[in-house]
């Protein structure tokens, strides 16, 4: 059966299909949008945990004080918590960067005046 087989272009050696569409994308051949499909349902989970544990996080992430988000906020913000809390951002990195933007703030209003 064609389908247990894995898919080969040229000369013998299969090729994995996300890491071609990738380098399609980095190559600038979008396939007038099709690329941005591809490494959407190629990049999906095999399995319902990563989005039942998402959706678990989520409902965690947006309480009463936080419903009136945009989509935008709340995907950003609970990105910012994930990667917090998985301990791949640095202690006080987000407040130095806070800070830094204050501090610009500060400049220009002070430059304005």
């Amino acid at each position: 059966m064609w389908l247990a087989g894995a898919l080969v272009l040229k000369g013998n050696d299969p090729v994995n299909p996300l890491k071609w569409w990738i380098q399609q994308k980095k190559s600038g051949n979008t396939y007038g949008g099709l690329v941005h499909m591809a490494l959407d349902v190629l990049s999906c989970p095999a399995t319902s945990v990563d989005v039942e544990r998402a959706f678990s996080f989520g409902r965690d992430y947006v309480s009463l004080k936080r419903h009136r988000l945009a989509p935008q906020s709340i995907s950003r913000g609970m990105t910012v918590a994930f990667y917090s809390k998985n301990k791949k951002i640095k202690e006080g990195m987000l407040a130095k960067w806070k800070q830094g933007i204050k501090d610009k703030n500060k400049a220009i209003i002070k430059s304005r005046h």
